[in-house]
């Protein structure tokens, strides 16, 4: 084994720059699987905190448990934490909030939030809350005030003492939940909630049944699982599916860069196997030297390319993925990826096995003569080339001709240089377009929660739709210093009329209706009309001021938005769900451009509402459809159609209905009162956000209900979130794209560098450098040419089939090709191309003609 290990270091050393470019086409190929599976394992735990920061900490509830069965879930498998609660009332629906008041354990206040004033609650009637619901009723977050509030179903007031004041949690200020904390003594309660973390990667899944069929609780009716966390964790320090592919693409790549560099010597070194075995050496040891010298190759090299990517990444991740807020810096977290590194050897073990076996059956075949010779179907292959140069040569230049016969002259060397120059370019284009599903993903998430502005009033106006902020609150927060624009709706829960023939997706009510939600609170999306053969569809009619309306044009999907006309007449704009069927499963498309539209209505139609007369007395029953008001129609002439209804309450429909959108001016002369329900109030870029959040919970605090959020922090933190995963998708491809650019350059150099010798013939027989500079150049130009013909073709199949198969319809998402980038790698492949012939080729005119013609390699 030393002997051969002797022999394989000789060799190495023998062929200096075939045995380089073979190393560096594995440290190019390491570093990209290590780099792109470094920034993607990154993203990933990126993913899981943001997942954290805007869902909660925690991966299930299990809820209305007695004493036993919250030990069972204590002394469950693979649990890190668990922070318990207990409901303890609700203030009376008059009270300026509703707000849910809850015992809970310290571990709960910790997880969930923290004290950022005060202490965590000990004694009786001592209650921590957020800044943000004090900030609603009108009262500055300070320790040591006193609230009293009547409590629901009980007759006397109840004075609960505030001793903390706890940070504002994202998941529960974005939807308006007020809750407000007791001490939770495990003594004195007799049903809680268990709010449970699982250890990341443990079957979190598989646990949370188990702890449920242990403690006999109810999988369906008492046990939430917060699936985007439990998905995000689960699917955080696997191999994702890009790291995946990447690697299978690169080894590929690298693969066939290495067996081109073979393929091109493979003259040589027939020969030089062929007179081992003339000395006795086994067909066995000639495969075994192959498999060494590779393998001391890749030792050397698979360090340097893992360094290389690790290195890059986290170069990237230091510059490119660090988001600043309120001073804050916010780093992506950097990971070391055990199993992509472990991944990227295995595969370049394969590749080197896989090349020793295909050089190992061509030498076999062989025998030791014919190999020391040269006699081995060279003639053939010389004839066949000079039949295809023959019949090209009569519309080509001589120089062109040469470098045509040069071309083809090995046809496997051209094939592999051909996709070895395609992959790259290739997998750019993948990754690029498999991006942008995840991005429009994250921005359907955002328009799905209405957070459109960047201070968000509502009215919880479940108990009565006539209460709301008047035309005198507004013009307050209008005057409001800092405050540069107001959108103001008025929601009221009504009936939209429904020929049965025109409800067009009738599954997707059909799936709503069998929703917890649809099925126990509102009895159904639908109530059946029989007499009239229609449905009276549960939907809002909306009052949208100037502001507000203007927000719906980006949202056209046919139509015109005459904000004039609206205020005068009946004109109307229809909020159109659009569905998409994926898999059986109906999905709603908002803001997007596919799907089908829930029912037939168009520009021109009349459209009818039914809402009742007077007060909502039971709001309840009016939801499920089982009250006896007298209602009031009124019909609607369809102007424009929209896919996104840009503001809502999120309450009874949400945005399941076909809303109608009338301007508030008409809307206040046929319903009569003024008041609104969402505000959305934008500031100037340098005004003080404390101060405006303070005015206007003030201003919020005299209305019954409302609720006043300050979104400009979290909303520049998700769109920084947004940035940095954006950057970090840019950094993979970007990463890709210059690595393949640099092993195209490896492979091509070498491919004329091996053929100096040649060169140097033909300068000897009188080729002038200007002819020569020609046929060089046109060697590159036709391989830039050809590659990039292979890249469009196969980049514009495989974006059909990841249309068709990746669910972008699902996200509104259009069949689009993105020709910036296909022209990007058109030119950059014929850049390369020609930048690869250019620099051996300069090398080659520098040498002398002796020089050239003696050179082996």
């Amino acid at each position: 084994m030393k002997e051969d290990f002797n022999i394989v270091i000789k060799y190495i050393k023998s062929f200096k720059s075939r045995s380089i470019a073979i190393m560096l086409s594995i440290i190019l190929g390491t570093s990209l699987i290590v780099g792109v599976g470094t920034l993607s394992r990154s993203a990933q735990q990126a993913d899981v905190n943001r997942t954290k920061r805007e869902m909660g900490t925690y991966h299930v509830y299990y809820k209305d448990i007695d004493k036993n069965q919250l030990k069972i879930v204590k002394e469950g498998k693979d649990i890190k934490n668990i922070g318990i609660t207990s409901y303890y009332a609700s203030t009376d629906v008059n009270e300026k909030l509703p707000i849910n008041i809850l015992y809970a354990d310290n571990n709960y206040l910790n997880d969930e939030s923290a004290i950022i004033e005060g202490r965590l609650p000990k004694g009786k009637n001592e209650v921590v809350l957020e800044a943000c619901i004090l900030n609603s009723m009108g009262l500055k977050p300070e320790v040591g005030q006193e609230l009293t509030f009547k409590l629901y179903n009980q007759d006397k007031t109840e004075t609960f003492k505030v001793v903390g004041i706890l940070k504002d949690r994202y998941k529960d200020k974005v939807v308006g939940r007020c809750e407000m904390f007791l001490h939770l003594d495990e003594n004195k309660v007799s049903q809680f909630t268990a709010n449970v973390e699982f250890d990341e990667g443990s079957p979190i899944s598989s646990d949370i049944e188990s702890i449920a069929n242990t403690a006999n609780i109810d999988l369906k009716e008492q046990v939430g699982v917060n699936k985007s966390l439990v998905q995000a964790v689960e699917d955080n320090g696997g191999i994702d599916m890009a790291s995946k592919s990447t690697a299978i693409a690169m080894s590929i790549f690298a693969g066939l860069v290495i067996y081109s560099i073979y393929s091109i010597s493979v003259y040589q070194r027939i020969r030089d196997y062929g007179m081992l075995r003339a000395v006795g050496a086994t067909n066995f040891r000639v495969f075994r030297l192959m498999v060494y010298e590779l393998l001391i190759i890749a030792i050397v090299s698979l360090p340097i390319g893992m360094l290389l990517g690790m290195g890059g990444a986290q170069l990237f991740n230091k510059f490119g993925g660090n988001i600043t807020v309120e001073g804050k810096l916010e780093s992506t977290p950097f990971v070391i990826p055990t199993e992509v590194i472990l991944l990227s050897v295995s595969c370049t073990l394969v590749v080197i096995l896989i090349i020793s076996i295909f050089t190992y059956f061509k030498i076999k075949r062989i025998s030791p003569i014919e190999a020391i010779k040269g006699n081995f179907g060279a003639e053939s292959k010389v004839k066949k080339s000079n039949f295809i140069i023959a019949k090209i040569s009569n519309h080509i230049s001589s120089t062109k001709a040469i470098s045509m016969k040069n071309i083809f002259r090995n046809k496997k060397a051209f094939i592999l240089i051909m996709l070895s120059m395609s992959i790259g370019g290739v997998l750019v284009i993948r990754n690029n377009y498999s991006y942008t599903i995840s991005d429009t993903m994250y921005e359907q998430q955002a328009k799905g929660m209405y957070l459109n502005g960047d201070f968000i009033m509502q009215v919880n106006s479940a108990n009565d739709e006539r209460v709301g902020l008047s035309d005198e609150d507004i013009k307050e927060i209008r005057n409001t210093e800092g405050i540069n624009e107001v959108k103001t709706a008025r929601i009221l829960q009504s009936r939209l009329v429904l020929p049965k023939k025109d409800l067009l997706e009738k599954d997707f009510n059909k799936q709503l209706d069998s929703e917890v939600y649809v099925r126990d609170v509102l009895n159904g999306s639908l109530i059946d009309d029989k007499k009239n053969d229609a449905y009276l569809m549960k939907q809002k009619l909306k009052g949208y001021n100037d502001e507000m309306l203007k927000s719906l044009k980006d949202y056209l999907v046919s139509g015109k938005i005459d904000i004039e006309k609206m205020k005068k007449e009946n004109l109307a704009v229809v909020y159109m769900p659009y569905i998409y069927d994926d898999n059986g499963m109906k999905s709603k498309v908002l803001g997007g451009n596919t799907g089908t539209p829930l029912a037939n209505i168009k520009v021109g139609d009349t459209v009818t509402v039914k809402y009742p007369k007077g007060k909502i007395e039971d709001t309840q029953k009016y939801w499920q459809g089982k009250d006896n008001y007298d209602y009031e129609d009124h019909t609607f002439r369809v102007g424009a159609i929209v896919n996104y209804p840009y503001a809502d309450d999120n309450m009874y429909t949400g945005d399941d209905g076909i809303d109608v959108i009338v301007s508030d001016q008409y809307l206040n002369r046929i319903m009569g009162n003024s008041n609104y329900d969402v505000v959305y109030a934008n500031m100037d870029n340098n005004a003080n956000h404390n101060m405006i959040n303070e005015k206007l919970g003030e201003i919020g605090s005299k209305v019954p209900g409302t609720i006043t959020t300050d979104m400009t922090e979290d909303k520049a933190m998700n769109e920084r979130s947004l940035k940095q995963k954006k950057l970090l998708d840019f950094g993979v491809v970007a990463i890709m794209f210059a690595i393949s650019v640099f092993n195209i350059i490896n492979n091509v150099s070498y491919n004329l560098t091996s053929r100096t010798s040649e060169f140097g013939m033909l300068r000897a027989i009188g080729i002038s450098d200007k002819d020569f500079r020609k046929m060089i150049t046109s060697e590159g130009l036709f391989y830039g040419v050809i590659s990039s013909a292979i890249v469009v073709v196969a980049s514009l199949l495989m974006q059909i089939r990841m249309y068709k198969t990746f669910g972008f319809e699902t996200y509104g998402m259009e069949f689009e090709v993105n020709y910036m980038i296909y022209i990007l790698i058109v030119l950059v492949n014929i850049a390369v191309g020609l930048l690869a012939t250019y620099l051996p080729a300069r090398k080659i005119k520098e040498s002398s003609i002796v020089e050239a013609i003696n050179i082996i390699e």
